[in-house]
């Protein structure tokens, strides 16, 4: 009779409510976030912390129930259960160590075989969902060993689906799915797995066996969403053998698009109809129907942004219209949510198209204001003239084309695209650089900065007046102008007079525009070459670059950029190149790659006889002899001039020469090394010897001010000052007096530790009878197995003192003048 009670009121009361409660948390992960049918669709979708946090009282509630059939009847059959839906409500709550523990425990105690299946395959699904896979993989190879129930083989193929598909592997994520479908018995379940099989098998590009899974969806009567999916992929998929085919799945859309239930889908269904027309090669019918999906899409971002990106890749791969491209893959980013796969690729091509259009923009602008600024003024002033009446005529015809578009007429049929919120039209204006309203309206604030607000007037290039040069000033002064956001009003609000304030009329303003130009090919010529792959749009550009600027900094790699390229190109012309750069550039590394392909492997070769030469040089350095480290940096620099460790060499050898010359002659090779080696990465450094150089100038006059006395024959003291950071006032002098007396074995000394001011402190260990006790103190403190080793960047100064000058340093604060004083003493 008690175990008939306890079975009954466990399996009917608390166990029967917690597993209700958890089939409910089941279900609103099902339906968790939007579903994505452009993508393959999850057999069920990946938790985080919202949706635990949004089911954490019913978790609880799972938790308590079945705690209490668990902990009341405890000798009823339905405890492994009970404990199998505790595990899940801490899966569902992201708890995965405990859910962990809770299904090994269900898995080691139970007597039941399936139970203890069932406890392994929620198990999997946990290290699948915690991104464990090792340990996943473990389950798998266990569990496909063993014989599981139709229900645990079931739940254990549509969880390894999930878990293939998370790890890319379409392959046995869709024989996982082919496996389950048979034993589902849900109908909606069922034609939900055939959907995604059919999925799989388009992506794969199987398209008779993706048909013939999406007809077996419908045939489950799925709920309307999934039907209309199934239907659209269906045609999408469709075997074309001849026209007759082609025509019947345009109808087949035409209709999806007519039927009233489909208006929330229009933009999918367009969408779909021009990736058709895509897989037809039919480009035109393609973009006008990628255009209406975006028209169409009024409540899904995600599918806007698809078509905008479809749009890119149509211009960026098969027109190679980069600025175009350039436009819609910003407005794909700015719609399509950031948690798309491919986000950060697409942020990463917009980011080259952004560069490429902005030098493309620079060469057209400065080019297009210097051949205006080169105009006769009586040719320029028609010119103006002309555009000016020109595009008044075309504002007043774009209002009339809006006036009668607003009648129901069929306006302008340039193709607009969205983005950020503003209209711009895509289509090509032309490469003058009056067409760009923002440029012109930019060059007119310039020009104000520089020349001031003239009016215009005969010899305008070289009327300047009194007036208008405060006007300049005060100009210059002045916050710039808000350009005007609608680039019809500002093109119509332009005059003559802005126009003409935008060229470029000095030789130092012209010089700056084609500096500009000449950059802007040097950059535009790696992007193709590099990130575009253009092999032969790089070629001209390098070539443009080298033609109209021979005598450009960047003409040596231009040239020889050229040479790699034709030479790949398998065109002769690469010998022209090879010649020109050889002739023109002997010295630069380019020519010695050509003229040597050994170059840069004998360059490392040396570079690493220098570095060894270089190691053995500093170590004679850090010991003090000098002259033996001046003999192997100066023959390391005559055997090996020319590699990318030079410079640390020849710093070395500067270093040196304060040590061994005088100071004047370190200053002058110090500002050598500087200008020598410019590109150095030791630059910084070289810069901060130069400060401290002067600094030293200016101790030398500091040293004269503070007093300190030559009279060493009195009692010294040794000093560290140190910054008073972190623990260091309080365990570094502990640590100064256990050094003294372990490794100096020296007893008797004292220690204080005092504050010489708000950034730095010191430690006084007291006292030494002279110089020379004090002065070999000094040296055997500082020996290489140093205690202030150990602090690694942290800087340290020390150095001894009499107790008179002590006096006279602890009034002054002047560390840098007692530092000279000691170097020279001591």
């Amino acid at each position: 009779m008690g175990d008939v009670y306890h079975n009954t009121t466990a399996h009917y009361n608390a166990y029967f409510y917690a597993r209700e409660r958890i089939l409910e948390v089941e279900q609103n992960l099902l339906n968790y976030g939007e579903r994505n049918y452009n993508r393959i669709l999850p057999i069920y979708p990946l938790m985080d912390s919202s949706f635990s946090k949004a089911n954490e009282e019913l978790i609880e509630d799972v938790v308590k129930k079945a705690s209490i059939a668990i902990q009341r009847h405890e000798n009823s059959k339905w405890v492994d259960d009970s404990y199998i839906t505790v595990g899940k409500a801490r899966l569902f709550s992201l708890d995965f160590p405990n859910a962990v523990e809770t299904f090994k425990y269900v898995n080691v105690k139970s007597k039941d075989k399936d139970t203890r299946h069932l406890a392994l395959v929620w198990l999997f699904r946990t290290f699948v969902d915690a991104g464990e896979y090792n340990n996943a993989t473990a389950v798998i190879d266990y569990l496909q060993r063993e014989k599981l129930s139709k229900d645990n083989k079931r739940l254990f193929a549509l969880f390894k689906s999930r878990y293939y598909q998370l790890t890319d592997d379409l392959d046995n994520m869709v024989k996982n799915l082919v496996e389950a479908v048979p034993l589902e018995t849900n109908h909606d379940e069922r034609a939900k797995i055939y959907f995604i099989i059919g999925q799989v098998y388009q992506q794969l590009t199987f398209d008779a066996l993706a048909y013939e899974n999406y007809q077996s969806c419908l045939q489950n009567n799925p709920p309307y969403e999934l039907s209309f999916y199934a239907k659209l992929n269906m045609a999408s998929v469709t075997q074309l053998t001849n026209s007759d085919d082609l025509k019947t799945v345009r109808r087949y859309f035409r209709k999806l698009l007519k039927d009233e239930k489909n208006i929330d889908f229009k933009d999918k269904i367009y969408y779909e109809l021009a990736n058709f027309e895509l897989k037809q090669g039919n480009y035109d019918e393609a973009i006008e129907n990628y255009n209406n999906s975006i028209k169409s899409s009024t409540s899904n971002p995600r599918q806007k942004g698809y078509s905008y990106l479809q749009l890119a890749e149509v211009y960026y791969k098969h027109f190679k219209k980069y600025k175009t491209a350039q436009n819609y893959y910003d407005s794909t980013l700015s719609v399509l949510p950031k948690d798309e796969p491919n986000y950060e690729a697409l942020s990463q091509r917009l980011e080259i198209l952004t560069a490429f259009v902005e030098q493309v923009t620079i060469i057209e602008t400065q080019d297009s204001l210097l051949t205006l600024a080169k105009m006769p003024e009586d040719e320029l002033d028609k010119y103006l003239d002309d555009y000016i009446a020109a595009k008044a005529k075309e504002a007043e015809d774009k209002e009339k084309a809006i006036a009668e578009s607003k009648k129901g007429r069929r306006g302008s049929q340039a193709v607009n695209f969205q983005t950020q919120g503003r209209e711009i039209n895509v289509q090509q204006q032309g490469t003058w650089y009056f067409y760009s309203a923002s440029a012109v309206s930019q060059g007119r604030q310039e020009f104000a900065r520089v020349w001031g607000n003239r009016p215009l007037a005969d010899n305008w290039r070289r009327s300047v007046k009194q007036g208008e040069i405060a006007a300049t000033v005060r100009d210059a002064e002045a916050p710039k102008q808000t350009v005007q956001a609608n680039p019809d009003e500002a093109i119509a609000s332009i005059s003559k007079e802005d126009l003409i304030k935008t060229l470029p009329l000095t030789e130092e303003a012209q010089n700056e525009a084609l500096a500009k130009v000449e950059e802007a090919h040097f950059q535009l010529g790696n992007i193709y070459n590099f990130q575009l792959l253009e092999k032969d749009n790089a070629g001209i550009t390098f070539n443009t670059l080298i033609v109209r600027f021979p005598d450009s900094e960047h003409a040596p790699e231009a040239l020889y950029e050229l040479y790699l390229i034709y030479k790949e190109l398998d065109s002769a012309i690469y010998s022209d190149y090879e010649r020109q750069l050889i002739s023109r550039f002997p010295e630069s590394i380019f020519a010695k790659l050509i003229v040597n392909p050994r170059y840069r492997e004998e360059s490392s070769l040396a570079s690493a006889k220098l570095q060894k030469m270089y190691a053995e040089a500093y170590n004679y350095y850090q010991r003090g002899e000098y002259e033996k480290a001046r003999e192997i940096t100066s023959e390391g620099l005559l055997t090996y001039d020319d590699n990318d460790f030079t410079d640390n060499m020849k710093l070395l050898d500067v270093m040196l020469i304060a040590k061994l010359d005088d100071v004047y002659r370190y200053q002058f090779e110090l500002n050598n090394f500087i200008t020598t080696y410019s590109e150095s990465e030791l630059i910084p450094y070289a810069k901060t010897l130069v400060k401290a150089y002067d600094d030293f100038q200016l101790n030398l006059v500091n040293s004269a001010k503070a007093k300190f006395k030559q009279e060493f024959d009195q009692l010294h003291f040794f000093v560290i000052i140190y910054p008073p950071d972190g623990k260091l006032p309080d365990e570094l002098p502990g640590k100064v007096d256990t050094y003294i007396k372990t490794n100096l074995q020296i007893q008797g000394l004292t220690l204080g530790n005092l504050i010489l001011d708000a950034r730095r402190s010191m430690i006084l260990v007291n006292s030494f009878p002279g110089k020379k006790e004090a002065a070999e103190f000094y040296q055997n403190f500082n020996s290489n197995n140093s205690l202030l080793n150990e602090y690694g960047t942290i800087k340290f100064y020390n150095f001894v003192i009499t107790r008179e000058n002590f006096n006279v340093f602890y009034q002054t604060k002047d560390l840098e003048a007692y530092l000279t004083f000691f170097n020279n003493n001591y």
